[in-house]
C-alpha cells in the first residue's frame, strides 16, 4: 500500500479565506464549480497552442498563490491549459496557516479534497476545446499528495491521464502504484521539506509496476521551487505531460 506523506510544515498563505489570486491575462477567467452543495473557486487559463491538453492545478497546505500560482500561469505557455482550484473551498482551514501542521484536520478533509479534484477533472473534460482524454493533474506539496490519490484508477476510465507531483513523498510496495497513470515526481533534493529519500519509494514502486514514470531532482533546491529551480521543474513537468496527455 502506498501511503502519501504530506508537507504540513511551512506555507505562507491561508486557504479559502484569502482573496482569490488575480492573473491579469485575457486568457484566464474565473470558472467556479459546485461540489456537495458548496461553491469551489477556480480559474481557467487557456493555452493558445493546439492539442486540447489541460491539467487541474492543486496548491499546498497554506493555500494558493505560492509556487502553484506559477504552475497555473506558466503551463499554458507550454501548450497545457490549467484549472487552478481552491480545493480548500468547502473545508474551512483551521487557522491562518491553512492546513499546515493540522494533521487531524487534513485527515478529516482529505476525502472531500479528492472529490473536489475529481469534479474539477470532470469540469475540464466538459469544457469546449479541451480533449477529454488529455486531462491531467499537477500538485505541489500537499496538493501533490491529493493529486496522487485522486489519480488512482480503481475503475476505468482513469480519472486522469497523467500526473505531475512536486515535493511529494510516499512509501509503497507497488500494490497501488500500478493504479496510477504516467507520473512524474519532482524533488528539490535534500533541501526540500520533503527530502528525496521520501520521494524515491514511490518512484521505485512505479518503476516496479511498469508505470511510465520519471523523476526530476534539482540538487540542493528548496521546497518553494523559486527562480531557476521552478523554471526547470515546470519545463520537465510540461515535457512529460505533453508526452502523455
Amino acid at each position: 500500500m502506498i501511503v502519501v506523506v504530506f508537507v504540513l510544515a511551512a506555507a505562507p498563505v491561508a486557504g479559502s479565506a484569502a482573496p482569490f489570486p488575480r492573473f491579469g491575462s485575457a486568457s484566464c477567467v474565473r470558472d467556479d464549480f459546485a461540489v456537495e452543495g458548496g461553491s469551489v473557486r477556480a480559474e481557467l487559463c487557456r493555452t493558445g497552442l493546439p492539442g486540447g491538453r489541460a491539467v487541474v492545478v492543486l496548491h499546498g497546505c497554506g493555500g494558493f498563490s505560492t509556487f502553484d500560482h506559477r504552475l497555473a500561469a506558466e503551463l499554458p505557455g507550454y501548450g497545457i491549459s490549467t484549472l487552478y482550484v481552491d480545493y480548500f473551498g468547502i473545508t474551512r482551514p483551521p487557522g491562518k496557516r491553512g492546513f499546515c501542521g493540522a494533521h487531524g484536520a487534513v485527515e478529516n478533509a482529505f476525502v472531500t479534497w479528492v472529490k473536489i479534484t475529481d469534479a474539477a477533472a470532470a469540469k475540464l473534460r466538459g469544457t469546449p476545446g479541451i480533449d477529454p482524454a488529455g486531462v491531467g493533474v499537477v500538485g505541489w506539496s500537499l496538493g501533490g499528495g491529493v493529486a496522487v490519490v485522486a489519480s488512482l484508477a480503481y475503475h476505468q476510465p482513469r480519472p486522469f491521464a497523467a500526473v505531475a507531483a512536486f515535493s511529494t513523498g510516499s512509501f509503497g510496495n507497488g500494490q497501488l502504484a500500478s493504479l496510477l497513470p504516467p507520473t512524474i515526481l519532482l524533488s528539490g533534493g535534500r533541501g526540500d521539506a520533503i527530502p528525496l529519500d521520501e520521494t524515491l519509494p514511490l518512484y521505485r514502486a512505479l518503476r516496479a509496476a511498469h508505470v511510465p514514470s520519471a523523476l526530476y531532482v534539482y540538487p540542493q533546491g528548496s521546497h518553494a521551487w523559486p527562480g531557476r529551480q521552478g523554471t526547470l521543474g515546470i519545463e520537465h513537468a510540461a515535457a512529460f505531460l505533453r508526452r502523455y496527455l
